[in-house]
C-alpha cells in the first residue's frame, strides 16, 4: 500500500512539474511527461534535501506531492490552453489486424516489465551491488554528512563516484515503506518505462499518424534488451527515458520556438547528468543541437537560448559536481584520463570500437530487426531526406555513438577495451532507441488513404 502511494506521490509531483512546463498536444503526450517527470523531479527534490542534512521521509514525500498538487491546480487556472496542433498529414488508418498487433506487443512488454519491478526481486548483478546499493545507503542517512560508505575503497566494486538520482528514487520507496524492501525498491522504474512509450508515440503520431507512432512504439517496447533493463533496477531505463524526453523537446523547440520546451529540454539534460556519467556527454549533444540545429541559428534570441540552457544546465549539476569532486577515484577515472594525446594514440582501437557497436546491434537475441528496420527506412524515405526532424535525429543519433568512443580509446589495457565493450555495447545502444524509434517513425511509409476515404469531387 504504502508502495502504490509512493508511486501516486511521483504522478502528482510530475503533473505538477508538467502543467508548469509543458502545453501537451494530446493525452497520451501529457502522460508520458507526467510519468517521466515526476520520478525525475521527486529523485532531484530529495537529493537536494540529503545535501541539505534531511534523508528521505513519508512526511517530506507527501508534503512533496501537496505542494506540486498545490502548483498543478494554480497553473492549471491560471494558463490558456495551447492551441490546437496541425493535423498529422492525410494517411490511410491503420488496418484493425495491424493494430491489434501492435497492441498486444506493447502489453505483453508492460507486463514484463511490470512483473520484473514489482514482483521479483533485484537480481541484475549491476543493480543488486551498484544501484540498489546506493539506494539502501541513502535511505538510512543523508548525504551530508558524507557517509563513510563513499569513502571505502573496499566498496569501489559498486562505483563510488556514480550520480545518485536513480538510488534516490529507489530510496523513495524504502522511505515510504517504512524498511529495506528487495522487492518493490525498483517500482518507480516502471514509470520511466510506460513514460518513454507514450511520449515516443505521441511524437510520431502528431507528425506521421497513428500506423507509424504504433509500429514505432511497439518496436521500442518490446526489443529484448529493452525488456531486460527496464525493470532490472539500474539507471540505464532512467537515463534512456530522460534523454528519449529531451531531443522530443529539442524537436518542439524547434518548431515552435517557446521557450517553455526549453527549459523542459535543459531539465531533462540535467536529470541525465544526475542519472548517469554519459549524462555529461548526452547534455552537452542536447545544447549544441540547440545551438547549432535550430532554424535561423545565429540570430540573437538563439544565441542567447543556447546559452540559457547551458547555464541552466549547468545550475543544476553544480551540486553533484561538487559532491563527487572528492570521492574517491578508482578503475574507471575515465575523465581524468580523457586527454586528447592519449586519445590519437590509441587510435588503433576505432576498428575494434566501431565493429563491436555494429556486431551489437544486428544481435537479434538483442534487437530483433529494430536496428535493422533504421537503414530500411532511410531508404524508403530517400526522396524526403531534407526533412528538419529527420535531419536532427540523425545528427543527434551519430553524434551519441561518436560521443561513446573516447572512453574506450582512453581505457589501460587494451585486454580491458574488449571486456569493456563486451559488458557495455548492450546499454550504450540502448540509451540511442528512442532517437532511432523517433527515426524510424517520421521516416515510416504512409499509405495513401483508400478511395471509398477520400471526397469525392466537386461537379460543377
Amino acid at each position: 500500500m504504502w508502495c502504490a502511494l509512493y508511486l501516486c506521490c511521483l504522478l502528482i509531483v510530475g503533473c505538477g512539474a508538467a502543467k508548469c512546463l509543458v502545453r501537451s498536444r494530446s493525452w497520451i503526450e501529457w502522460a508520458g511527461w507526467v510519468l517521466c517527470l515526476g520520478p525525475g523531479v521527486t529523485g532531484l527534490c530529495l537529493v537536494a534535501l540529503s545535501i541539505l542534512g534531511w534523508r528521505p521521509s513519508r512526511l517530506a514525500i507527501l508534503l512533496l506531492a501537496a505542494f506540486f498538487a498545490v502548483v498543478a491546480v494554480v497553473v492549471r487556472r491560471t494558463r490558456s490552453q495551447e492551441s490546437a496542433p496541425p493535423a498529422p498529414p492525410a494517411a490511410a488508418p491503420p488496418p484493425k489486424w495491424w493494430t491489434a498487433l501492435c497492441l498486444i506487443a506493447i502489453a505483453y512488454g508492460i507486463f514484463v516489465v511490470a512483473l520484473d519491478t514489482l514482483v521479483y526481486p533485484t537480481i541484475e548483478w549491476d543493480a543488486f551491488a551498484i544501484w540498489q546499493l546506493k539506494s539502501k545507503v541513502l535511505a538510512s542517512q543523508p548525504l551530508w554528512p558524507r557517509p563513510a560508505y563513499f569513502s571505502n575503497i573496499a566498496l569501489s566494486f559498486s562505483h563510488l563516484r556514480y550520480p545518485v538520482l536513480a538510488p534516490m528514487i529507489s530510496a523513495g520507496v524504502h522511505a515510504m515503506v517504512g524498511r529495506i524492501d528487495d522487492e518493490l525498491e525498483k517500482a518507480p522504474f516502471l514509470l520511466f518505462y510506460l513514460g518513454l512509450g507514450a511520449a515516443v508515440y505521441a511524437a510520431i503520431q502528431s507528425r506521421r499518424g497513428t500506423t507509424a507512432a504504433l509500429s514505432a512504439t511497439a518496436l521500442l517496447m518490446t526489443t529484448p534488451l529493452m525488456l531486460n533493463y527496464a525493470g532490472s533496477g539500474t539507471a540505464e531505463m532512467a537515463l534512456t527515458a530522460f534523454y528519449g524526453c529531451s531531443i522530443i523537446f529539442i524537436l518542439r523547440w524547434q518548431e515552435r520556438q517557446q521557450i517553455s520546451d526549453l527549459i523542459a529540454a535543459s531539465l531533462l539534460s540535467a536529470l541525465m547528468i544526475w542519472t548517469k556519467n554519459e549524462g555529461y556527454a548526452l547534455a552537452a549533444i542536447n545544447v549544441l543541437a540547440i545551438l547549432l540545429l535550430t532554424p535561423h541559428p545565429l540570430r540573437r534570441r538563439h544565441l542567447l537560448a543556447a546559452l540559457a540552457c547551458a547555464l541552466l544546465i549547468a545550475a543544476l549539476s553544480v551540486p553533484w559536481i561538487w559532491y563527487a569532486h572528492p570521492l574517491p577515484r578508482t578503475d574507471e577515472n575515465y575523465m581524468d584520463r580523457l586527454r586528447v594525446g592519449l586519445m590519437l594514440a590509441n587510435l588503433r582501437r576505432l576498428p575494434l570500437i566501431l565493429g563491436s557497436l555494429l556486431t551489437e546491434a544486428i544481435r537479434p537475441d538483442h534487437w530483433c530487426i529494430f536496428w535493422f528496420l533504421l537503414p530500411a527506412a532511410a531508404i524508403l524515405n530517400r526522396r524526403r531526406p531534407t526533412q528538419r526532424p529527420v535531419v536532427t535525429l540523425w545528427i543527434l543519433l551519430a553524434a551519441q555513438l561518436l560521443a561513446y568512443v573516447p572512453p574506450f580509446l582512453v581505457v589501460d589495457l587494451w585486454k580491458n577495451v574488449k571486456e569493456l565493450l563486451d559488458v557495455t555495447t548492450g546499454r550504450l545502444l540502448l540509451h540511442a532507441t528512442p532517437t532511432a524509434a523517433l527515426l524510424i517513425g517520421l521516416q515510416w511509409p504512409q499509405l495513401p488513404r483508400p478511395a471509398a476515404d477520400r471526397p469525392a469531387p466537386m461537379v460543377h
